[in-house]
């Protein structure tokens, strides 16, 4: 009796610690930076978020949807509804593809101009994690000036 309940006590606990809310990942900054198309009627902006999973197990990230700013102004508003695998313990990227007003990109170039190339961009919002069958909800929140070449 006294076996079976420790073992019971000991499952218990580790379910109960299995099944904690997962880190957000530590935000590494961009990647392969470009421009894809740039006019005066629409700019499209690509670039790979890097990020590092300091949690000690895998998860698949499901949904994210978060808001860009260059420069404290909205940059667009991103929804991405597919499934990255997200290994644990390592890095991983995020593609981003935004469709960007080039009157927003032509204030943000005077702003870069006087602040030596660089630009602050900031990342808010929240994404969907999923772990085995247990779904999250976790924030993020990234702020970084990124200095351009």
């Amino acid at each position: 009796m006294k076996i079976t309940f420790c073992a019971l006590a000991i499952s218990g606990i580790l379910f109960i610690s299995s099944c904690t809310q997962p880190m957000a990942p530590e935000y590494l900054g961009f990647r392969d930076l470009n421009f894809e198309t740039f006019s005066m009627d629409e700019s499209l902006l690509h670039a790979d978020l890097a990020f590092y999973n300091s949690n000690p197990f895998s998860m698949q990230l499901k949904r994210a949807d978060i808001n860009v700013y260059l420069n404290d102004v909205q940059a667009n508003h991103y929804v991405m509804d597919s499934t990255i695998n997200i290994p644990k313990k390592d890095s991983f990227l995020v593609p981003l593809n935004l469709r960007l007003n080039p009157r927003l990109l032509l204030g943000s170039a005077i702003q870069m101009l006087m602040n030596n190339n660089q630009v602050k961009i900031r990342i808010e919002g929240n994404v969907r994690v999923k772990r085995g069958s247990m779904g999250f909800t976790v924030p993020v929140h990234y702020e970084e000036i990124e200095r351009l070449n």
